[in-house]
C-alpha cells in the first residue's frame, strides 16, 4: 500500500489473498456470479440521487420498478429495499405493528435486533420458550401450541415475532403459527434473515409469504448474491398499512442509500428469478455427496433432525456436530482456518457454514479435505459435549425495555446482581437464549445457572468482566 497506514484496507486485503474458502456470509462469496464485464459493483458505480437513478425515498422511476419486481418474486404485496440489514427491517416490522404500550410476543431467542425495535416502538413483551434440545444444547423453535397459549392468555396483543429459520436452518410450523395469529387478529413479524432463497425452490421450508405473514424481513446478503446490508422488507395487505409502512421505512433510512447495496439487491433478484432453482438444485446435490463423505469421518451433518416443534431443515445449511470426534465447535472452527476453510460460526459442539448458490464444487472440496483434520484431531474421550437442562422460568417483567433504556445504568460483579434490575440482554452461549432481558428482575438462580455455564466452557454475552448492567439504584 505504498506506505498509507489503513488497517481496515489491509486486514481486508490479507482475508482476500489468504484465497479462503468462504462458507460465511455474505452469500455471494466474493462475487462468484457478477462478471466485471456485466456489473462488478465497483467505485464507478457508487452514485447518488440524479436523473435516471430515482430516490429511494420516494420511489417513481429505476427503484420503484426494482422494489415492484421483488415483491413479484418474493410474492409479497410490496417491497422495501433496506440499506441497513434486516436489522432495519426488525425495527420497522415492529414499530409498524405495535405502538407504546402495545403488548407484542416474542421468542425468547429472538435476535437483538428485537429488544432495540422494543425500545424504539415502547411495547411491551411477553416472551414464549423455544423447544430446547438437551441432548444436543440446542434451542429449536416455538411451537404452535405456546403460540396458542401466548395468544389466549394475551388476547390484546398487537404482533408477534417468528424466526424462520434458525442459524441453524431449523424452520418452525410457521403456516400454522402464522394461522392462529390471524384467528386473533394479531400481526405475524416474521424474522426471515437467514431464508431470502427458500421461496426459489420446492424442496427448501417454506417462505414466510407462503405462510401468509403479515411482514418478513430478509437478509438478501446472507443466502442469496448481495451485498453486506443489502435486505429486503416485504408486506402482505391487510392488517398492515402500507402509507404507514412507507414512513417509517423512510424515517429510519438515510438520506444518503447506498445504490450499490441497492443495485444488489435488484441484481441478486434477478439471477436468482433466471438461475435460482437450477442452481439450488446443484448445490443440494452436491451438499447430499457431501454429508455422506463427512459422516463417514465420524461428523453427525444432523440429517433427518426431527423435533414436534421444527417443520423442517433448510437443505443448502451445513451444521457439523463434532461431538462424536470429541471436539468443540470452537476448536473445529480453528482447525478448518488453519487448513484454508472459514466458517460462519461455531458453539460449544458444532459449526456452521453458510452454502449458497456461489459455491462451487471445488469449494465443498477443499471443505471435505479440510475436515478430514478434523478426524485427525479427534479426542479419544469421545465426549457428547456439554449437555444442559435449562430453566424455564421467565424472570418477572418490572419496567419496559424503553423504560429500562432510558434509566441510569452501572455494572456490578454478577454475584451481586440477584434483586437488581437488568440493564442489558445478559446470557450464555450455548444455548444463545438470554437469562436476564432488559426490565426484568435478576434472580440467584440465573446467575448460578449462568456461572456454571461458563465453568463448563460456555461464553457470557451481555457481561463485561464478570460485572452485569443494572439499573441504577
Amino acid at each position: 500500500m505504498h506506505g498509507m497506514k489503513a488497517p481496515l484496507v489491509q486486514a481486508i486485503l490479507d482475508y482476500v489473498n489468504e484465497n479462503t474458502a468462504r462458507f460465511h456470509m455474505p452469500g455471494h462469496k466474493g462475487g462468484k456470479q457478477v462478471s466485471p464485464s456485466c456489473f462488478n459493483l465497483g467505485w464507478p458505480y457508487d452514485l447518488t440521487e440524479i436523473p435516471g437513478t430515482d430516490n429511494l425515498h420516494a420511489p417513481t422511476g429505476a427503484i420503484k420498478e426494482a422494489q415492484e419486481l421483488a415483491a413479484r418474486a418474493f410474492r409479497s404485496d410490496a417491497c422495501f429495499f433496506l440499506v441497513n440489514g434486516t436489522t432495519s427491517g426488525v425495527h420497522m416490522m415492529l414499530l409498524a405493528a405495535a405502538r407504546p404500550g402495545d403488548t407484542v410476543i416474542i421468542p425468547r431467542n429472538c435476535h437483538k435486533s428485537v429488544w432495540d425495535a422494543l425500545v424504539l416502538s415502547g411495547a411491551r413483551p411477553v416472551y414464549v420458550w423455544p423447544g430446547y434440545d438437551e441432548e444436543r444444547a440446542l434451542a429449536t423453535q416455538v411451537a404452535p401450541e405456546a403460540v396458542r397459549q401466548a395468544v389466549a392468555e394475551n388476547p390484546g396483543a398487537s404482533a408477534m415475532m417468528v424466526v424462520n429459520p434458525s442459524y441453524y436452518g431449523l424452520a418452525p410450523r410457521l403456516e400454522e403459527i402464522c394461522g392462529i395469529l390471524d384467528e386473533y387478529g394479531i400481526v405475524s413479524l416474521v424474522d426471515e434473515a437467514h431464508g431470502t432463497h427458500f421461496v426459489f425452490h420446492p424442496s427448501l421450508p417454506k417462505s414466510a409469504a407462503d405462510c401468509r405473514a403479515d411482514l418478513w424481513a430478509q437478509s438478501a446478503h446472507k443466502t442469496i448474491p448481495a451485498l453486506t446490508q443489502a435486505s429486503y422488507l416485504h408486506a402482505r395487505r391487510g392488517k398492515v398499512d402500507l402509507n404507514r409502512l412507507q414512513r417509517i421505512h423512510s424515517m429510519l433510512t438515510t438520506t444518503s442509500p447506498s445504490y450499490l447495496l441497492m443495485a444488489s439487491l435488484d441484481w441478486a433478484r434477478a439471477y436468482m428469478e433466471e438461475k435460482g432453482r437450477a442452481e439450488i438444485d446443484r448445490l443440494l446435490t452436491i451438499i447430499a455427496d457431501v454429508k455422506k463423505q463427512l459422516r463417514q469421518l465420524g461428523i453427525d451433518t444432523m440429517d433427518d433432525y426431527a423435533r414436534p416443534e421444527v417443520e423442517g431443515m433448510d437443505g443448502t445449511r451445513l451444521v457439523l456436530d463434532l461431538g462424536e470426534l470429541g471436539l468443540t465447535g470452537i476448536e473445529g472452527e480453528a482447525i478448518l482456518r488453519k487448513r484454508g476453510v472459514q466458517v460462519e460460526m461455531s458453539d460449544m459442539r458444532r459449526v456452521v457454514c453458510i452454502c449458497t448458490v456461489a459455491d462451487t464444487k471445488e469449494d465443498f472440496d477443499r471443505l471435505i479435505g479440510a475436515c478430514r483434520a478434523l478426524w485427525e484431531h479427534r479426542k479419544q474421550a469421545m465426549d457428547k459435549g456439554i449437555k444442559l437442562s435449562i430453566s424455564r422460568e421467565i424472570p418477572r417483567q418490572e419496567m419496559s425495555p424503553k423504560e429500562a433504556f432510558y434509566r441510569k445504568t452501572e455494572y456490578i460483579p454478577l454475584e451481586a446482581s440477584p434483586g437488581r434490575i437488568c440493564a442489558g440482554i445478559v446470557g450464555a452461549y450455548p444455548p444463545g437464549i438470554p437469562a436476564f432481558c432488559p426490565g426484568e428482575l435478576i434472580g440467584k438462580g440465573g446467575i448460578t445457572e449462568l456461572l456454571e455455564i461458563k465453568v463448563m466452557g460456555g461464553r457470557l454475552f451481555g457481561v463485561m468482566d464478570g460485572l452485569i448492567p443494572v439499573i441504577e439504584e
